[in-house]
């Protein structure tokens, strides 16, 4: 059995692409009497925000809107949390925006009868295999291809979209870190759970991801800055590789914003000064 968990945020879930697809995927290829069961973790954070939940044949939804806004990784607990409480063998991770293949469930719900620890999908952007990847130096290194059915996790990340994993999996790697809301929280996930003798199970379901998003304007990037320095810092404290990291991957994203949109307001953010 698997929970598919979604994250949303400002958005009504039973109109987001992901559901929606999701829920496509299963009625083309669902057996006579099954229900999907969905979690929907909702971390809008309006106080107005009240959803009348419409009902569903064919899904066990379980829906929780925390409008304070934890971040993802509270969420994935969340979700994982309500998994082991209800004796669901697998969690497959899912964001408000993807759209899912119509053979999505079906390739999910045969491969968890394998019984692999972890599972993960080929994303592709643009026609470029993004995920899984290698993790070099705290950085995504990409492959052409990946025509092996397994990974070993050691140098290998994936994102958290689509990614299933097994709930005592979860649990024996303590969960996604709460302290990373939104940046890093995939791969220092990974980080850990390569310690143990596990490998990645290449799923055969490709995922088209639409990053357009990404093309911020000079606000929207100064607040996802924000953001992604805070995790930063835990993140890098939590590996031990402070300056590493700075070399690698703090002082790029710096260097990039600031002459994307030339202005300073990026180093004083990074210097505390806003």
């Amino acid at each position: 059995m698997i929970l598919f968990g979604i994250v949303t945020y400002k958005e009504i879930f039973w109109e987001c692409k992901t559901f929606q697809t999701l829920l496509h995927s299963f009625r083309k290829n669902k057996k006579e009497g099954e229900k999907i069961h969905v979690f929907v973790f909702d971390n809008t954070d309006i106080d107005t925000w009240n959803l009348t939940i419409p009902s569903f044949d064919d899904i066990k939804l379980y829906y929780i809107h925390n409008k304070t806004n934890p971040g993802i990784s509270f969420a994935y607990n969340s979700i994982a949390e309500y998994a082991k409480n209800e004796k669901i063998n697998y969690i497959t991770f899912l964001d408000q925006d993807t759209e899912l293949p119509l053979n999505f469930y079906e390739v999910y719900s045969n491969s968890c009868l394998t019984n692999q620890p972890l599972y993960a999908p080929k994303i592709y952007a643009e026609d470029k295999l993004v995920s899984p990847s290698r993790y070099v130096n705290f950085r995504s290194v990409l492959f052409e291809e990946i025509t092996e059915k397994e990974l070993p996790l050691q140098r290998i990340s994936c994102i958290n979209t689509g990614m299933m994993i097994k709930t005592e999996t979860f649990f024996m790697n303590k969960g996604y870190n709460p302290s990373l809301r939104l940046d890093f929280c995939d791969h220092e996930f990974i980080e850990r759970l390569s310690r143990f003798n596990i490998n990645m199970s290449i799923l055969q379901v490709r995922i088209n991801q639409n990053f357009s998003f990404l093309e911020n304007t000079k606000q929207q990037d100064i607040s996802r800055y924000k953001l992604f320095v805070r995790d930063l810092k835990v993140y890098a404290k939590s590996s031990g590789k402070e300056t590493k990291m700075f070399f690698y991957v703090d002082l790029p994203r710096l260097l990039k914003l600031t002459f994307k949109h030339k202005t300073l307001a990026f180093f004083k953010i990074r210097l505390g000064i806003n």
